[in-house]
């Protein structure tokens, strides 16, 4: 379908040249009747325009009908790579944690095995000393409790004697005996240290094997993210060459009903002030008030442009567009009183959010009341461009463009506004 409207689109625009070239000479052109073939060709070819921004406004709308499925659907998934990711990090940092329980209990083993061998250290040095002791009784030939029993020389002595035997012997037997008791400690400490560090990792490995899933789950919804973006990215992209076609047909649609106009009345192609299409491109399109005296809330004014209006104008998403080529002379979106009102708010002398552009041949064109004007000071725009959405800032009782015109930019009567009926053709 795009391929079509596209050829079609190129081929009216060579049909519009050569058709408007026939029927306007270069200084003046006469008038046609409703009937002359090139009219009703030209209004045939309107008609084809007309139906195909119809289909393809009607495929949009599903598209965009689409658009918003997937874009739910995109929220709901990245909710859920959201709760995923939430749950993998929630495991790192229990494994964090088991990391370090674990460092810790490996640390107090090896202080353990630390103790432990400076306590069979101190054993053997005992044990050692024992040994020494008993060499030197030995060699004093004390190498019995008898013989230093029956070497006393009186009673006392022996019980002296005695108690000192039994004082070394139990002293020696004791630290050898605590020694072993905290060398037993120490391995059950060690034992239940070991048994401390295997739940610990068996809790990591668990804790590590469920991330791995979540994991694993994470990626396959990361994917399914991956598509639907990929969808909804194509959709987009779709639903703005749809846009793109629409616009490039209401721009032909109004050069078409532009050029039907000129031959009617007999305007020449050479008359630059004839030049101008209607900037509200659409077949419903209406003046609600022309140019000229009026009557607002009771007082008599004169209205200096064309105030153009257009049925369900408040869903505020209508397209203004250049009405000729030109450059950007003013740009203002300083409004924010975007609504129907009955007195001036001030903004803009009551123009609202507007844009001025010069059109040449001392032709220059406000475009008032936009919700938002589009363009900016010093760009240059081609006519049919887009340079606002049409609105209802500044002074105004309704949605509309107020289009104005101002000519003789020097002189005796500079800045001169004047009917706009004289330059474009409203359908």
């Amino acid at each position: 379908m795009t391929m079509t409207i596209n050829k079609r689109i190129i081929s009216l625009l060579f049909a519009l040249i050569f058709c408007v070239t026939l029927a306007t000479p270069a200084f003046a052109a006469d008038k046609v009747s409703e009937n002359d073939s090139r009219i009703v060709e030209m209004r045939e070819e309107i008609a084809k325009l007309q139906q195909e921004a119809k289909e393809a406004k009607k495929k949009r709308q599903s598209i965009e009908s689409q658009i918003n499925d997937a874009s739910a659907t995109a929220m709901q998934i990245q909710s859920e790579v959201y709760a995923l990711q939430s749950e993998v990090n929630a495991y790192q940092s229990e494994i964090n944690a088991l990391n370090s329980q674990i460092a810790a209990v490996e640390q107090e083993l090896d202080e353990t095995e630390d103790a432990m061998d400076n306590q069979k250290h101190q054993i053997t040095a005992t044990q050692e000393l024992l040994a020494q002791r008993l060499r030197a009784m030995y060699m004093a030939g004390n190498v019995s409790t008898i013989e230093l029993i029956f070497e006393a020389d009186n009673f006392e002595n022996l019980l002296n004697r005695i108690e000192l035997v039994a004082r070394i012997a139990k002293h020696d037997n004791q630290i050898v005996k605590d020694l072993k008791d905290d060398i037993k400690e120490l391995e059950a400490l060690g034992e239940k240290l070991e048994e401390n560090k295997v739940v610990l990792q068996d809790s990591k490995d668990e804790i590590v094997a469920s991330q791995a899933e979540v994991k694993d789950a994470k990626a396959k919804v990361d994917s399914k993210l991956s598509t639907v973006e990929s969808y909804l990215s194509k959709l987009n992209k779709e639903d703005a060459q749809l846009k793109e076609l629409e616009a490039e047909a209401s721009k032909q649609e109004a050069a078409y009903s532009q050029a039907i106009w000129k031959m009617l009345n007999g305007i020449s192609e050479g008359d630059g002030s004839a030049n101008l299409i209607c900037p509200v491109p659409y077949s419903s399109a209406y003046i609600s008030s022309p140019f000229g005296g009026r009557t607002i809330n009771g007082r008599s004014s004169f209205h200096y442009g064309m105030d153009i209006t257009m049925p369900g104008a408040d869903q505020n998403d209508k397209r203004i567009i250049a009405a000729g080529s030109g450059t950007v002379l003013i740009s203002s979106n300083s409004c924010s009183h975007n609504y129907r009102k009955y007195s001036s708010c001030g903004c803009n002398g009551g123009y609202g959010n507007y844009c001025v552009i010069d059109h040449g041949n001392g032709v220059i064109a406000y475009y008032a009341h936009l919700t938002k004007s589009y363009v900016s000071v010093g760009q240059v725009v081609n006519q049919g461009d887009t340079i606002g959405i049409l609105g209802c800032s500044g002074y105004s009782t309704g949605p509309h463009l107020h289009f104005e015109i101002r000519t003789n930019l020097s002189g005796a009567r500079a800045n001169t506004a004047v009917n706009p009926a004289n330059y474009i053709h409203v359908p």
